[in-house]
């Protein structure tokens, strides 16, 4: 599933990977579409959709059908990826402490996570700097995702059984694509391999890691 524009309206398409063909083409009533999440059954989609200048988080089954908001505030809510066990949906956004929208004052964006069930929404405790770009391990016991906070760009990961955050990658670049925005992580359930671009004298590369969750040391202090 991927948003492009169309007709100058963003839309939603699916993809058969394996023929290399459209099999569908969603034009649903938002201004903006970006980043679609597959939900674990394979019957929802989950992205965020901007809507008169708003981004909010909206999920539409399959077949184009039965779209609904799940997020309804003008907090950004974006880069929504799902658990593999159906239960969270995790995002970026600038939700949280420090925000007053008032007055126009954005902090940094955090990982934040969207309970299925019930609605409710909390942020990963102890963020710092810029964060983006989440991504679940396949048993959705840990969460993994871009974070600027000692510096430069690093991954980083939060063990929901321990409560700790484990910083995994230590580099001399950066863990950053084309801008500082832009998602730079992935994490396979099929295969528990996570991908990540990685930058350094001005080239970018793609490196791979087998079970990440052995990056971990001591936690990261988060004081």
């Amino acid at each position: 599933a991927f948003s492009a524009l169309g007709g100058g309206n963003e839309v939603l398409y699916l993809l058969d990977v394996a023929k290399r063909k459209r099999i569908a083409k969603f034009k649903l009533p938002l201004d903006g579409i970006v980043g679609p999440s597959w939900s674990p059954d394979g019957k929802q989609l989950v992205f965020s959709g901007n809507k008169g200048g708003i981004t909010d988080l909206y999920v539409v089954d399959v077949d184009g059908k039965n779209l609904r908001k799940l997020t309804n505030d003008k907090y950004a809510d974006l880069q929504p990826q799902w658990s593999p066990d159906g239960s969270m949906i995790a995002f970026a956004t600038d939700r949280g402490p420090g925000s007053d929208l008032a007055n126009l004052v954005f902090p940094h964006w955090r990982i934040a996570i969207y309970h299925v069930d019930g609605g409710t929404i909390d942020l990963i405790p102890g963020q710092a700097g810029l964060n983006i770009n989440p991504q679940w391990s396949p048993d959705s016991k840990s969460l993994a995702w871009i974070s600027d906070r000692t510096g430069g760009q690093n991954v980083f990961l939060y063990d929901f059984e321990k409560n700790q955050q484990f910083q995994l990658t230590n580099v001399v670049g950066g863990v950053i694509s084309l801008t500082e925005f832009s998602p730079a992580l992935t994490w396979s359930r099929a295969t528990d391999e996570m991908a990540f671009v990685y930058y350094e004298n001005s080239e970018y590369t793609v490196w791979s890691v087998a079970n990440p969750r052995l990056l971990k040391r001591q936690p990261f202090d988060t004081a």
